[in-house]
């Protein structure tokens, strides 16, 4: 018992000594619990809404004031011109377009039955339909008020006045999850693989001691970053395109965009990942702290905050602010907006150019810490 003991109490004394796994053993528990109870829930608000009035009549700015009233929709503009409904959706700014055409009021004011149009962003089919039901609801209410007010007018129901939406999904009609998740796991695995192997494979060579005699080599430490970094790379293409292979084959999932365009956005992104393995292995000793630091600082920040699983836009401010700063929030656009809407580079070009300066930045960053390191 006596032995247990002490061998128990040994524990305990490595453990404080390895000053570098006390925090994250008992501050990222904390910080993840920080994240998922404030940034992660799975109401939808907020739903972006692009809105096309060609009626401009009060009928008109009623129904639209009843939509905004409700809490749940953020209009972000007001067009004159239906075309531009496209430019809204393809880049995801809107969630969802509607149009009111020119004889809105002229019909409801006949007693007949006014049509409306309702755009739905369909990319992703859980936020597709609760819009759609809080549009419904909003439209039933407002029918409602229509009728009573007709009613009191005229001293009879008139049973064909009432708003009638026209509804149509783009880029994923049949509203399928797999359509919208497949993709954002090809940025998953591309972050795992990259920078899981980047990490584990510099800090095992510390651990087993072959740093040094790697250093001592005529290698130069250029030639020593490249040859660790290169071949992660590769395997990081490889697996992006097992998974696309796989998607085709088992999921039937098409890429509307182009696979070569596809391919070249992964590179900033590999910049990013490449970058924070390095910077993992600079600051970890061990396989350990660099497993932990990889994970709990990282990974799951990475997955609950880019938009993988919750939309960005549920979050509170500040939190969608920190989410600026993650560039898989960027690739995921660029991987969802490839494959369900076929966008082009014109579409997708800032958020690359974002994901390649925070790439660039994480990477010279990381590589200086490094040969920092191998220098001392």
């Amino acid at each position: 018992m006596i032995t247990l003991l002490d061998f128990i109490k040994k524990e305990f004394l490595q453990l404080k000594r390895d000053r570098r796994m006390l925090p994250l053993i008992f501050l990222a528990p904390v910080l993840q619990l920080i994240i998922v109870g404030y940034a992660i829930t799975f109401d939808i608000k907020n739903i972006n809404v692009v809105v096309c009035d060609l009626n401009r009549s009060e009928e008109s700015k009623n129904y639209i004031e009843s939509i905004r009233s409700s809490g749940y929709f953020k209009f972000i503009e007001f067009i004159v011109n239906q075309e531009e409904v496209d430019y809204y959706l393809d880049k995801s700014l809107a969630r969802i377009a509607i149009i009111i055409p020119k004889d809105f009021s002229s019909d409801l004011q006949k007693g007949t039955s006014a049509e409306i149009q309702i755009i739905v962003d369909g990319s992703d089919a859980y936020s597709a339909n609760v819009s759609l039901s809080y549009i419904s609801g909003i439209t039933f209410n407002f029918n409602k008020n229509i009728l009573i007010k007709y009613m009191n007018n005229y001293g009879k129901i008139f049973s064909f006045v009432r708003i009638e939406p026209e509804t149509r999904i783009w880029f994923n009609p049949e509203l399928k999850s797999s359509n919208y998740f497949i993709p954002g796991i090809i940025g998953l695995l591309l972050t795992i693989v990259t920078l899981l192997l980047t990490s584990m494979a510099i800090v095992k060579e510390k651990e087993y001691g072959t740093m040094e005699q790697l250093i001592v080599t005529p290698i130069r430490k250029v030639e020593l970053i490249i040859g660790k970094l290169i071949p992660f790379t590769i395997i990081g293409f490889v697996e992006v395109l097992i998974v696309l292979a796989a998607a085709f084959i088992f999921f039937d999932l098409q890429l509307k965009g182009s696979l070569l365009l596809l391919l070249l956005s992964c590179v900033p992104f590999l910049f990013s990942t490449l970058g924070l393995g390095m910077f993992v292995s600079t600051i970890s000793r061990t396989q350990q702290q660099a497993m932990m630091i990889s994970v709990f600082l990282i990974m799951l920040p990475f997955i609950y905050l880019s938009g993988f699983t919750f939309p960005v836009e549920n979050m509170p401010e500040i939190i969608q602010f920190a989410s600026n700063f993650i560039p898989l929030k960027y690739f995921l656009i660029v991987l969802r907006s490839l494959f369900l809407k076929g966008v082009g580079l014109s579409e997708i070009w800032d958020e690359i150019l974002i994901m390649l300066i925070i790439g660039i930045t994480i990477f010279s960053m990381s590589v200086l810490f490094f040969r920092k390191q191998l220098e001392g």
